[in-house]
């Protein structure tokens, strides 16, 4: 059996802030038809509390960068967002967030 996995205080936590840059997530919420917006370290600190209480979570990450590139794919997507709250599904391909791949 596998020995659980503990972190020791002196290992680097990749979702902390380093050399002056934070990184952002930029979240969607099916059920809400809502975008939001917060650093990594946030979002993971909610998953990490969602996962010991063993509840599920409605938002997913669809975009990590700085918090300004964050707020511009946001905007990118207010129309396709819009559309969606009127009934009017449609699918977005990565072209329509500025991003390829």
């Amino acid at each position: 059996m596998n020995e659980p996995t503990t972190l020791k205080a002196n290992e680097p936590m990749l979702d902390q802030p380093s050399a002056g840059f934070r990184a952002h997530v930029l979240l969607w919420s099916q059920s809400q038809c809502a975008l939001h917006i917060e650093p990594v370290s946030e979002m993971l600190s909610s998953n990490r509390r969602a996962y010991a209480e063993n509840r599920t979570m409605d938002y997913v990450p669809i975009f990590f960068g700085t918090d300004e590139k964050c707020h511009e794919i946001g905007r990118a997507l207010r129309g396709t967002m819009s559309d969606r709250q009127h009934g009017k599904d449609k699918p977005v391909g990565m072209a329509d967030l500025g991003l390829e791949g």
